[in-house]
C-alpha cells in the first residue's frame, strides 16, 4: 500500500545531544470566564459552575540541537483549529520547534472549539474569541517554559494499575492494558516533574452534570503536586476500549478516589535509567486514509461527501517523538489498549531496548480505533458505529504502522 511504501523510506529527523538536556515547564488556566458549551457525552449548551479549573500544561525540552514541547490540554481532545493555528504561527516565525500534543480526554471540559456543521452540533456553538485567546496563551507559555529551562535528566517509568481498568466492549473476556507509563524529569535546581499516561476513559462524572471538571486526570495531578512534584501532567493513553472499574463513589467522589488510587500506584513505579544527554528524534507522519465510513446503523453508512459536508475531510497523523530510548507516539483517535497488548507492541519495543508510550488525541481526530473483530461483534455499540469514522480493518492498519515505526 501507499502507507507501507511511505514507511519503508521514512527516516525521522535525528538530533544527537550537543549539550546537557535542559527542561522547563509552564501552565495556565483555560477555564472561560463566560458561558460556553461543554464537550463530551450529548451536547450541553453551557456550564453553570466550575468544580475544578481546566489547564493547559507545557513541558519544554532542549538537548542543544533540538527544542520540543509536550503540551497536554484538559479537554475532550486537542482542538484541530488550535493545533493548526499554532503550527501556522511557528511556520511564519520559521521556528524549528517540535510540538507533541495530547489531551486528558475529560468529558466535562469546554466545547465550542469546532466550527464545522457537525462540530457545532457535537461540541456546541463555536467561540472564536476563546480559541484565539487559548492559542495566544499557549504560544506565550511555550516561551515561558523555554525561558525557565535548566540542566536536567529524564527517564522512563512504569507502574501497574490493571485492577482499575476494564475492557468496556468485551468486559472480562476482553484484552486490556492497565499500565501507567510516564517520564520523570529531575532538574539541577532540585525541582522535578512527572508526566503520566493511563488508558481509562475520563468519564467519572454523569453526563447530566453542567460542572466543568478535569475528571480523575486532574485529581491525579493534584495529588502528585501535593506529594512534592513541582510539575505534573497527564495525557490520555490508549483509551479506545477502556474504562474505570473497582473504584468506589459516584461523580466527583469517583473522580477524586480514582485520582488517589492511581497516584498510590505511581508511588510503586519501576524507574529506568535517567539520562542528561538525550538524542531527540521527531516527525509528523501523515496517514493515508480511505473515505470516511461513519456507520449510523448496522448496515447503513453516511456517504463520504455527506461526512465531509458535516465534519470536513478526515485527516490523521502519528506524532513521532523519541527521547533517548523512549518512543512517544501520538495518535489522531481513541487508540485502543487492546491493540497494543494483542500486537505485543511493548515487547517489540523492549526487544530493541526501548520503551513505548502511545497517546490519543494529537490534534486531528478520526474516531475510535479498536480491535477489528469488534466491528461486527459489537455493531450495536457506539464505539464501533457512531464513533468509528473509518470502518473495519483500521485496528490492524494502525498496529502494523506502529510496528514499523518501532523498528525504525
Amino acid at each position: 500500500t501507499d502507507m507501507m511504501a511511505k514507511l519503508d523510506t521514512l527516516q525521522p529527523s535525528a538530533y544527537p545531544a550537543s549539550d546537557t538536556l535542559r527542561a522547563g515547564w509552564s501552565y495556565f488556566s483555560i477555564t472561560p470566564d463566560h458561558s460556553m458549551p461543554m464537550a463530551g457525552y450529548r451536547p450541553r449548551d453551557s456550564f453553570d459552575q466550575v468544580h475544578d479549573s481546566l489547564y493547559t500544561r507545557i513541558l519544554a525540552l532542549n538537548n542543544g540541537r533540538k527544542q520540543v514541547f509536550i503540551i497536554s490540554m484538559d479537554l475532550l481532545l486537542v482542538p484541530p483549529v488550535i493545533k493548526n493555528k499554532i503550527e501556522e504561527r511557528l511556520k511564519l516565525e520559521h521556528s524549528n520547534d517540535f510540538i507533541y500534543f495530547a489531551a486528558t480526554h475529560t468529558h466535562n471540559g469546554v466545547g465550542g472549539w469546532e466550527n464545522s456543521v457537525g462540530g457545532r452540533f457535537i461540541v456546541g456553538e463555536f467561540h472564536e474569541q476563546w480559541v484565539n485567546q487559548v492559542t495566544e496563551n499557549i504560544l506565550t507559555h511555550m516561551e515561558k517554559a523555554s525561558a525557565s529551562m535548566v540542566n536536567s535528566s529524564i527517564g522512563y517509568w512504569l507502574a501497574d494499575a490493571e485492577e482499575y481498568v476494564m475492557n468496556r466492549l468485551a468486559g472480562d473476556t476482553g484484552t486490556k492494558d492497565g499500565k501507567i507509563r510516564g517520564l520523570t524529569v529531575a532538574r539541577s535546581d532540585g525541582k522535578k516533574a512527572i508526566l503520566l499516561t493511563y488508558g481509562a476513559h475520563a468519564t467519572s462524572i454523569t453526563s447530566s452534570s453542567r460542572s466543568l471538571s478535569g475528571d480523575y486526570p486532574s485529581e491525579v495531578t493534584r495529588v502528585l503536586n501535593g506529594q512534592g512534584w513541582d510539575f505534573s501532567m497527564y495525557m490520555a493513553g490508549m483509551v479506545g476500549s477502556h474504562k474505570l472499574m473497582n473504584v468506589e463513589g459516584d461523580n466527583f467522589e469517583l473522580a477524586k478516589n480514582a485520582g488517589e488510587r492511581i497516584a498510590q500506584k505511581i508511588e510503586n513505579k519501576v524507574e529506568f535509567n535517567q539520562s542528561d544527554h538525550v538524542e531527540i528524534q521527531s516527525d509528523h507522519i501523515e496517514l493515508e486514509s480511505g473515505p470516511s465510513q461513519l456507520r449510523i446503523l448496522k448496515n447503513w453508512k453516511l456517504r463520504d461527501w455527506v461526512f465531509r459536508l458535516l465534519l470536513g475531510k478526515l485527516t490523521a497523523e502519528i506524532t513521532y517523538l523519541k527521547l533517548g530510548n523512549t518512543l512517544l507516539l501520538g495518535t489522531s483517535c481513541d487508540f485502543s489498549g487492546e491493540l497494543a497488548v494483542n500486537s505485543k507492541l511493548d515487547s517489540l519495543a523492549a526487544s530493541r531496548n526501548e520503551h513505548l508510550i502511545i497517546t490519543s488525541f494529537n490534534g486531528d481526530y478520526t474516531g475510535y480505533i479498536t480491535e477489528d473483530s469488534h466491528y461486527d461483534t459489537f455493531s450495536d455499540r457506539e464505539e464501533v458505529h457512531a464513533m468509528n469514522w473509518v470502518g473495519p480493518y483500521y485496528g490492524e492498519y494502525y498496529a502494523r504502522i506502529i510496528k514499523e515505526l518501532i523498528a525504525k
